[in-house]
């Protein structure tokens, strides 16, 4: 885990200090102040299941520290000791993955709504949809792969692949046709392949000059 850089502390000896109003009469606050100290969480990617996915997060996580050294993570319902503060990203990553767990459902309690609704604003829920989104069965024909790797997919969509997910069609032919699992990401672009199956040459297959055909991506 990353540092936590610190944006606000209250001085413990201050809340009960005399202060001078108005008359020249002293008084001593009775109110004890809630939080000692306010920090914000460096790392702004939290890791989920192994590293396979990750929440990026578009503003940090503040903590706030209490008299008694509990730490509260601001918008995310998540309470730990100050001393366990190393654990926070796992903490961050169990809570978003029950409130969304508990949200597809059906089963979110009116406080675990509020949550999500404040979490959301804390997590890039685009690319993470992109992230986890499982692969897909494809098939298509490789149309070249001289100074771009081109493929035509089954529904007619072609597509120069990036590096990735090129390297993946290293052992297929100009002209075969192929079978694969596809990774898609933002723009619907092509971000991976494997399990690459190969069902060879295709009559389908055009001997037209692809080289100089633009990218998609």
């Amino acid at each position: 885990m990353e540092y936590l850089t610190e944006s606000r502390v209250v001085d413990l000896l201050e809340y009960n200090a005399p202060r001078q109003v108005e008359g020249g009469v002293p008084f001593k606050s009775k109110t004890e102040p809630k939080h000692i100290g306010e920090f914000q969480l460096a790392q702004t990617v939290i890791p989920l299941e192994g590293g396979q996915h990750y929440l990026r997060l578009l503003k940090p996580l503040t903590l706030k520290v209490s008299q008694n050294l509990r730490c509260e993570v601001q918008d995310w319902g998540i309470e730990l000791d100050y001393l366990a503060v190393s654990s926070l990203p796992r903490e961050a990553a169990r809570r978003f993955s029950f409130l969304l767990t508990a949200a597809e459902n059906e089963q979110l309690t009116e406080k675990d709504q509020a949550d999500l609704v404040k979490i959301s604003e804390y997590i890039d829920f685009r690319q993470f949809s992109v992230d986890r989104s499982p692969s897909r069965y494809q098939e298509g024909i490789l149309l070249s792969n001289r100074e771009k790797v081109i493929v035509e997919w089954h529904d007619g969509k072609r597509e120069s692949l990036v590096d990735k997910a090129a390297r993946a069609l290293d052992m297929v032919n100009i002209g075969e046709k192929f079978a694969a699992y596809v990774k898609l990401g933002k723009n619907d672009n092509t971000i991976s392949i494997d399990r690459v199956s190969l069902f060879g040459p295709t009559s389908e297959f055009s001997k037209e000059d692809w080289s100089a055909w633009p990218k998609t991506n």
